[in-house]
């Protein structure tokens, strides 16, 4: 005997639409898509307030995402310029999250004129498709000591060198960057699985 009362029949279905919108292929990863995780674990600053890992890729068929942890002391004191750092309080909102961006290795960057909230126009082919790469602001989350962040860079990048740079003004974090060879992105790319296109 179920503890549950059986529940009404799930309503009909509504049918097929044709035409279903779809966000632009640079707008944001792949929907409908499970990325192949691109492990990095480079630390990209470790100082006595501040330690910052990017963790790893998120690969999707048209780019890829840029996770970063970033931790704070624990034992400094939760009142002070970290819990600041992570939960506010700056007037200058830019300041307090870190800069991120990426050079390809053909030279084309993104992030560099533009911080998280938005992203600066770039040229478009007739279609609409940036010719220039995109990096974008998707999320962060976390706790008392640390958050993770992720940004969306659009498209994959040419075989060599990528370079992710990263800094943290608000903690006098210098500019660092990770090297990541470009064509391991593009094979992870291939992995990605797509469950609904």
């Amino acid at each position: 005997m179920s503890f549950f009362e059986p529940l009404p029949p799930p309503p009909s279905p509504p049918p097929d639409r044709e035409h279903r919108w779809a966000p632009p292929i640079w707008d944001r990863p792949s929907e409908g898509t499970l990325p192949t995780i691109l492990p990095v674990g480079e630390i990209v600053h470790r100082g006595d307030l501040v330690a910052i890992e990017l963790e790893c890729l998120g690969v999707y068929p048209n780019g890829f995402t840029v996770q970063l942890l970033i931790l704070a002391n624990p034992r400094l004191d939760p009142l002070g310029s970290q819990a600041r750092l992570l939960h506010g309080g700056d007037p200058h909102l830019g300041r307090r999250y870190p800069r991120i961006g990426v050079r390809f290795a053909d030279g084309r960057t993104a992030g560099r004129e533009a911080w998280m909230f938005g992203s600066p126009e770039v040229p478009k082919d007739a279609d609409g498709v940036p010719t220039e790469p995109v990096l974008r602001f998707l999320g962060s989350g976390g706790g008392s000591h640390g958050y993770h962040l992720r940004v969306w860079v659009f498209p994959l990048p040419p075989e060599g060198p990528l370079e992710v740079h990263v800094a943290l003004p608000e903690s006098d974090v210098p500019e660092s960057k990770v090297v990541i060879e470009g064509a391991l992105v593009r094979t992870a790319a291939e992995r990605a699985r797509v469950i609904w296109d």
